[in-house]
């Protein structure tokens, strides 16, 4: 696909590269590109800010677009939790930042790291539940918040219906991995409405612009994740064949996961089976390779555990 922010010509502020966060290079230089193309017609949510690593690639791209403000107000709302809420959370803060635990605030450091772009951002701490957006139209949606079903329900009805036809960009984040399924399933039942900008950006977004206006009645099934089992492997099926050769062993450990969620561990070992026999050997450290081996002790547990019980 186009990838205008890799093209030679281009250059980009060393912050959107120096600012720690879980994000790659790419990533960095799409989001920041995708800024700076903001036509001012509404806001930018990043959704799962962190330390402010995609907060610095939005606001640089923002500001080069002399986009700083919307109807008065920061163009640029960050939410997150802004605590290290599991150990792994912690850890890369320790690894790659200054000390901290489980459980302390790391809203300081993303103050820190924010900080020439101040005036452009407001700030949004605390359970992403708890908040409700004022109802501005949003230009750019950043989603690395959607770590349960729920809160991707919550981004379905809080953001999408404030999305603008024919000009609006979505980037969910955690799309390149297996864990989420219902990510995958929402935005493809609601695939008539967008088209896609970009398949992968490394290491994991996917970008998409909403073309036309949402069906309500599709939009509030999203929004309640209200999908049978039988119609979420038929949405992931329809994912999976039209995929490129280079995305669709993800699609097919998405779907396996899938399975996986509903306790279909028979199902589940077939797939793996079949994408194993498809596939040539993937090279070391690949990560829908990784997360197959992950989900083969998963499904050896459960069986195991099933058989004991029986």
């Amino acid at each position: 696909m186009n990838k205008p922010w890799n093209e030679s010509g281009e250059t980009f502020p060393a912050a959107i590269e120096s600012t720690y966060g879980m994000i790659g290079p790419e990533e960095r230089r799409c989001f920041y590109w995708l800024a700076r193309q903001n036509g001012g017609a509404g806001c930018i949510v990043d959704a799962g800010s962190f330390l402010g690593a995609s907060t610095v690639c939005f606001a640089a791209g923002a500001d080069a677009a002399g986009r700083r403000a919307f109807g008065g107000k920061p163009i640029i709302h960050a939410y997150d939790y802004f605590k290290a809420y599991d150990d792994y959370v912690a850890e890369a803060i320790r690894k790659n930042v200054r000390p901290i635990e489980k459980g302390q605030s790391y809203l300081d450091i993303f103050m820190t790291h924010t900080a020439k772009y101040r005036a452009m951002i407001e700030v949004h701490p605390g359970n992403f539940i708890d908040h409700r957006w004022h109802g501005d139209p949003v230009e750019l949606l950043f989603i690395d918040v959607a770590k349960r079903p729920r809160l991707n329900c919550h981004i379905a009805t809080e953001f999408f219906p404030h999305l603008l036809p024919g000009r609006s960009i979505v980037i969910h984040q955690d799309y390149m991995h297996c864990w989420h399924p219902y990510i995958h399933i929402g935005m493809e039942y609601l695939d008539e409405s967008f088209e896609l900008v970009d398949e992968w950006v490394p290491h994991q977004s996917r970008v998409w612009r909403l073309a036309r206006p949402f069906d309500k009645a599709k939009l509030a099934r999203v929004q309640q994740d209200d999908f049978t089992a039988a119609e979420r492997i038929a949405l992931l099926d329809r994912l999976i064949a039209k995929s490129s050769p280079a995305c669709r062993p993800m699609m097919e450990m998405v779907r396996v996961w899938q399975l996986c969620i509903d306790q279909n561990y028979d199902a589940a070992h077939a797939g793996i089976v079949r994408l194993k026999a498809s596939q040539p050997a993937p090279e070391s450290g690949t990560l829908w390779s990784k997360q197959m081996g992950q989900i083969e002790n998963i499904i050896a547990q459960k069986t195991a555990a099933g058989n004991v019980a029986s």
